[in-house]
């Protein structure tokens, strides 16, 4: 999805440059700002979702989905990376989660 961002904001780009339209150049600039701005979104959630698929968090399902749900974002660092949708309403709280396995 990145490549196709990059790709439609070049093109949206070629199309400022080369236009003589100024209504047109200023609809494709509106555009092309709104790309960047879906492709600066896409490359954060890649990067999150990358550092949390090679931690390679193991999950008991007999733990429940709240502190799976915690789990699951948390990275090996300790860091927090909020991935899925409506994590804090779901989540378990850290107090709870930090005294869930002793």
């Amino acid at each position: 999805m990145q490549r196709v961002y990059e790709s439609e904001i070049g093109r949206m780009q070629d199309m400022i440059d080369h236009s003589t339209n100024s209504r047109e150049v200023g609809a494709v600039t509106k555009h092309k700002e709104k790309l960047q701005k879906q492709f600066k979104e896409c490359r954060n959630y890649d990067e999150k979702i990358g550092h949390l698929a090679l931690a390679r968090t193991e999950l008991d399902l007999d733990d429940g989905v709240k502190y799976n749900y915690k789990k699951v974002q948390l990275g090996t660092d300790g860091k927090f990376y909020e991935v899925l949708a409506d994590s804090k309403a779901i989540m378990m709280d850290d107090k709870k989660f930090k005294d869930f396995k002793k």
